[in-house]
């Protein structure tokens, strides 16, 4: 079984970019949710995770960011919660082959919990692991929570996934910036959050999202001034824009090549993109990689 000191002896690896912005690119009808394309378009969804790999990501994330059962229900999809997961997992492992690992992807649950909203923390906590375990079951690698607003449901998705049973966890944060520097919604900064991340148990955690290069470079070098866990970051190709009715992120494969090298000087372990990086910002950031090996 995969041990994060494993992944960590192979030095720094990247994740993939974008699954969202690039499931849209395909214009298909009947992808809403996102999830919908692991039934409804496989061979699609394997074209974006072969394009990945080829561009050389060595670990790779299910199609399954909003793939729990309550937020699968905001499209009355819940009952189809193992299928969904299930097949993500197939497909990302088929496309893998050997080649990459395959993360299990955790988002949000999408609705507020107690004290802020209804949900209680036990109904999360449920929610959360039902879908871990399906990913685990279906044989991801690691599992990946991610672009957490809310440590207090970071850490509720963190437990679930100790619960059920996952040898190696990372969680991911989203901050943005602001008059008191970067904070995630609920006003957690990354230094705080990481410490308390790291006290439950995970085995990497990181920031991914928010508003582009910069700011993720400053939540990364924030947790190491404070934590000695491996450290992911995955940001968006900046700002999304609507140009002549297309959407539009403005950082190019290029500056994400300086931006790798920035990450690497500050001594990150993993490097992804999220929102608008294709194949290309992968393929860039492997070159520079290459190249510092």
């Amino acid at each position: 079984m995969l041990t994060i000191n494993e992944l960590l002896s192979k030095g720094i690896l990247l994740f993939d970019g974008a699954m969202g912005t690039s499931i849209q690119k395909f214009n298909l009808p009947d992808v809403d949710p996102p999830e919908l394309i692991n039934l409804n378009h496989p061979d699609k969804l394997k074209e974006i995770h072969l394009k990945y790999i080829e561009a050389g990501s060595n670990i790779i994330e299910t199609n399954t960011f909003g793939g729990s059962r309550l937020r699968l229900n905001l499209s009355e999809l819940g009952d189809k919660v193992k299928e969904i997961n299930t097949a993500a997992v197939r497909i990302a492992k088929e496309a893998a082959k050997g080649k990459a690992y395959v993360a299990g992807s955790v988002g949000p649950l999408g609705v507020l919990i107690e004290p802020y909203g209804e949900l209680s923390s036990e109904e999360a906590f449920n929610t959360y692991k039902e879908q871990i375990e399906i990913l685990l079951e279906a044989g991801v690698d690691l599992i990946l929570i991610e672009t957490m607003i809310s440590l207090d449901e970071a850490l509720i998705a963190l437990n679930a996934a100790k619960e059920a049973g996952s040898k190696i966890t990372g969680v991911t944060l989203t901050f943005d910036s602001g008059a008191l520097g970067l904070r995630t919604s609920f006003g957690e900064s990354p230094s705080d959050a990481i410490l308390k991340l790291k006290e439950s148990g995970a085995d990497f955690v990181g920031s991914n999202c928010g508003h582009g290069l910069t700011d993720i470079l400053l939540a990364a070098e924030e947790m190491k001034k404070v934590c000695d866990l491996p450290i992911l970051i995955q940001p968006n190709a900046g700002l999304p824009e609507f140009i002549d009715g297309n959407i539009v992120y403005n950082e190019s494969p290029e500056m994400f090549m300086k931006f790798t090298q920035r990450a690497i000087s500050l001594g990150v372990n993993f490097i992804g993109g999220c929102c608008g990086t294709t194949d290309l910002h992968i393929k860039a950031a492997n070159s520079v990689l290459r190249k510092s090996s």
